[in-house]
């Protein structure tokens, strides 16, 4: 659980910057609106929770939803039969279709659930200042990098795959 808690913990704070005096800002909508302080170790939590609840959702459709697409699109066009150009335009459609259905629809729907969520949370938040918005640095972040190698790998990993069954 440690890594885990660890990647929540980060997606927190890249929603969030610190001020010049050293508290902690949360940036709902991004840097060009709105910041709220996160004074309060109950502040933290609430947003820490919604953001920890979005980003797995988010997480689970964007994985789940490619890979059920690509077996959906595979398994459409492996017997098909025709000229691999007209198989590969067929598992293009199937794909973009099964994308939108399994994938795209989903996280769309979850940030505009996201979306209502938010001015109620913020609402028993206080603004921030726009001297301290003005002023705002960036919470390092350690597993950057190894997140971005274990995308990579799981990318290369789907390719392989892919090459493997387009084989036959």
């Amino acid at each position: 659980m440690g890594m885990f808690t660890a990647w929540i913990d980060q997606a927190v704070n890249a929603r969030c910057r610190k001020d010049p005096s050293g508290r902690l800002i949360f940036l709902p909508y991004g840097r060009r609106r709105a910041g709220y302080y996160l004074d309060s170790a109950p502040d933290y939590q609430k947003v820490k929770a919604l953001l920890a609840i979005y980003w797995l959702a988010s997480s689970l459709f964007q994985v789940l939803g490619s890979t059920s697409s690509i077996v959906v699109a595979m398994g459409a066009s492996f017997d098909r039969p025709g000229s691999p150009a007209g198989r590969l335009e067929f598992a293009l459609i199937i794909y973009v279709i099964s994308a939108f259905t399994f994938c795209w629809l989903p996280m769309l729907l979850l940030w505009r659930l996201y979306r209502r969520l938010l001015p109620e949370l913020c609402s028993s938040l206080q603004e921030a200042s726009p001297e301290s918005m003005a002023h705002l640095q960036t919470i390092p972040n350690p597993l950057r990098w190894p997140a971005l190698i274990v995308a990579l790998a799981g990318l290369a990993v789907m390719l392989v795959i892919f090459i493997l069954v387009s084989r036959h």
